[in-house]
């Protein structure tokens, strides 16, 4: 069911609140704004072109207005919401007389001071307006000429929904799905004045259209809420300006429709771009209520399907694991992004004798084949042999994306701290591989101030620069530090992290973590940082650390669908009654939703809640994890032509590829995402000071009695199937101490039956 935004709107009359009204007035006076409405008339076959308009003053006191062959009345409300500057506005159009065809009814907030270095922000498919240079190529996109080869290069995305970064025409059309919550904002670059407009999916006619549009000169724009959604002309598909026209249809109108259009917008201080993400974060958190997705199945259950089904479509007998279950190059062996030296922490921590013993294999395999003369871990190896990430590309042979060598060194050293825990002897080739490729990428940062996006990987020469793909490195460095105790590494990792701080985070910037998709704005390397910036808190206790973690935390919530999509009652997703909270935006390119962060459990949010107690970061966190069983196939859940165990990566709740509310048979990196939030996190996790308690699993949980010695718990498995429950309970005092690695190995297990409830008790 669709979670609808509470709107709470007075009786459409003509006496709207005098003083809510003149406040308005007064913000919009401030901004340098108007508010217009508008009724649009397309051409369709010329593809949505506009051939008319009418657009007059909300100021402007009417009751008709003419437009074709159609007379309209116009009513609206605007009401205070009772936080100082926001507001809930209410446009009503109604056709009295006659209809226009081929139309559909805009509201126009038209800014006069504007400039293009305003941060514009639409959540998880807009970050600083999108604005930079772009390449024009069909998935997947690849760099394909030397000028764009470099170190300090502007950032380069492929061609998508953008502002123009020259000076030419310079607009943006999207659907209210493509954002992780439908809205739009800017931070002014030249004053404090921030604004965020934010709205419902849609209305009786469907999705809303969301524009962004710039004036001749830049100096003037327009941002409008469209509905029923048209796009004009183009629409952005698969990673493509050019490849496919709007297929969506404007209304018939005739006597007696009405369209209503609801919305909020809200002005506020912004003196920094951080200031747009903490406010999305207080939206969030005022107008989404927490999640109660459904259940599923215990994940030790869903452990034990993956599981199986990791031993049986993805082990070589070679010695590894493969990251895929089609015969292809990217589908063979890749050591980070996407599996590889990520899936065997969760096989080895709670994997059968014979998982575990291949894993170890796994260790061997990879100290004797997968180091690249440069001391950098091959990124992909298909048959024996790695050419690179990208050999099908001219421009790509022997690259090797940067981030996956931090994903690699990172998880391996989390790995010998869990080998010792479990008592099994970590190898001398094994800890020599992991610090020759720790070193490696240590010494690109030494040689060039920073870890780029692509390094030859056969000579080390960092050859494309400026992303944050290796967001992740400095928690490398910390685990390496915790590891060998050499203080070294823990210095680095400080320098790191200052520099992705200074030259990306605070400019609200994070891109390039995904291979595919150039160096697009993404989720992945964004929950990258954080992780460095928590495990840089950890090591150090310093609070700076903190600070940024916090500041990244509500970055990475701009990509983690807030609300259920009413997805299209033909489509795959709604017959499967599929709900899109919790999932994860990939990237600006790739615009659909994902189960899971790729490739992560999302413990980093889990150690920042215990840094701070505030419950955003567990809500958020319950909300990832809790949507990943939807979709995994088995038994009587199946996705079509999947087979048990595979987890497609889409979630779409926008037209990408395939169709919106669709997937397609695939066996990917979710499935690592799933197995590292079953074993890394608790199942129930009880703040015993606060009486507050979190489920990341299908299980239910609640407090039923506290008093200052103990506190109850009744624990509830509603599901069909029985299961192994991970349980951590602790006080505020006990959250002073790092979480550091491996925790959950002495977290308490229990086992609750189907159906079946149980009671612990908690001493104080």
């Amino acid at each position: 069911m669709h979670k609808r935004i509470i709107l709470l709107i007075f009786s459409l009359t003509s006496v709207v609140g005098i003083c809510q009204a003149q406040d308005f007035d007064d913000y919009l006076k401030g901004y340098e704004a108007e508010l217009h409405l508008r009724l649009n008339h397309y051409d369709r076959e010329r593809y949505n072109y506009l051939l008319d308009r009418k657009r007059v003053s909300l100021n402007e006191d009417l009751n008709e207005i003419d437009f074709k062959d159609s007379k309209w009345s116009i009513k609206s409300s605007i009401t205070e919401t009772g936080q100082r500057g926001q507001f809930n506005i209410e446009i009503q159009f109604e056709c009295t007389e006659g209809g226009v065809n081929d139309a559909s009814v805009s509201v126009d907030l038209s800014f006069r001071n504007w400039s293009d270095s305003n941060y514009v922000l639409m959540p998880a498919a807009v970050y600083n307006g999108n604005r930079y240079p772009a390449i024009r190529m069909s998935y997947m996109p690849f760099f394909n000429d030397p000028k764009q080869i470099g170190l300090d290069n502007p950032i380069i995305l492929s061609d998508q929904p953008r502002l123009n970064w020259r000076n030419n025409y310079s607009r943006i059309q999207e659907r209210s799905g493509s954002m992780s919550f439908p809205s739009v904002a800017f931070k002014e670059h030249h004053t404090d004045q921030g604004f965020f407009m934010f709205f419902d999916q849609g209305n009786d006619y469907g999705d809303y259209g969301i524009d962004v549009e710039e004036k001749a000169g830049k100096e003037k724009a327009v941002v409008t809420l469209t509905s029923p959604l048209v796009r004009e002309q183009r629409m952005y598909a698969h990673t493509r300006m050019d490849a496919s026209p709007p297929y969506e249809q404007p209304a018939q109108f005739k006597k007696g429709d009405i369209v209503k259009m609801e919305f909020r917008v809200d002005f506020f201080k912004a003196p920094k771009v951080q200031s747009l993400f903490d406010k999305m974060v207080q939206i969030r958190e005022s107008y989404y209520s927490k999640s109660e997705l459904k259940r599923m199945m215990p994940f030790s259950k869903a452990y034990q399907i993956q599981e199986q089904k990791w031993n049986k479509d993805n082990w070589k007998e070679e010695g590894y694991f493969a990251t895929g279950t089609y015969d292809d190059y990217f589908q063979d062996w890749q050591i980070g992004w996407t599996g590889g030296m990520m899936t065997t922490l969760p096989l080895l921590m709670s994997g059968s004798e014979t998982t575990r013993a291949r894993v170890l294999k796994n260790f061997d395999w990879l100290a004797k084949n997968g180091l690249s003369p440069s001391g950098y871990y091959f990124g992909t190896i298909y048959k024996g042999e790695s050419q690179g990430d990208f050999p099908n590309k001219s421009m790509g042979k022997d690259l090797v994306l940067t981030r996956k060598n931090a994903d690699a060194t990172y998880y391996i050293f989390k790995q010998f701290d869990l080998m010792k825990k479990l008592g099994i002897e970590v190898k001398p080739t094994w800890e020599t591989t992991n610090f020759k490729a720790l070193n490696a990428q240590l010494n690109t940062f030494k040689e060039y101030g920073q870890l780029g996006h692509f390094a030859n990987q056969v000579t080390g020469e960092l050859v494309i620069g400026n992303t944050t793909s290796a967001g992740i490195f400095p928690a490398a460095l910390t685990a390496a530090y915790h590891y060998s105790g050499d203080e070294t590494y823990l210095d680095y990792a400080r320098q790191i992290g200052a520099y992705y701080y200074e030259d990306f985070i605070i400019k609200g910037l994070s891109c390039g973590g995904p291979g595919d998709a150039m160096q697009s704005f993404d989720s992945e390397s964004s929950y990258g940082l954080l992780v460095s910036m928590i495990e840089l808190y950890e090591a150090t206790r310093d609070e700076l650390w903190l600070t940024r973690s916090k500041e990244m935390a509500n970055q990475f919530a701009s990509w983690v669908v807030a609300y259920d999509y009413a997805f299209p009652e033909t489509t795959t997703f709604n017959k499967m009654a599929i709900q899109s909270t919790g999932a994860v935006y990939a990237n600006t390119q790739n615009k659909h939703g994902a189960p899971g962060i790729c490739t992560h459990s999302g413990i980093a949010l889990f150690k920042l809640y215990r840094a701070t107690q505030n419950p955003f970061y567990l809500n958020l966190l319950e909300q990832i994890t809790q949507t990943l069983p939807q979709f995994m196939t088995w038994g009587e859940h199946r996705f079509p032509e999947c087979k048990d165990g595979w987890m497609s990566e889409r979630c779409n709740i926008t037209d990408y590829h395939p169709a919106l509310g669709e997937t397609f048979p695939y066996s990917g990196w979710s499935e690592t995402a799933f197995l590292l939030s079953i074993t890394e996190l608790p199942g129930v996790y009880i703040d015993l000071d606060k009486n507050e308690v979190f489920s990341f699993d299908h299980i239910d949980a609640e407090i039923i009695a506290s008093s200052p010695g103990q506190t109850k718990v009744k624990i509830s498995n509603r599901t069909p199937y029985d299961g192994t429950l991970k349980v951590f309970a602790e006080r505020t005092a006990d959250m002073k101490s790092p979480l550091f690695h491996n925790a959950s190995m002495n977290w308490e297990k229990i086992e609750v039956k189907s159906g079946a409830s149980t009671t612990l008790t908690f001493k104080k």
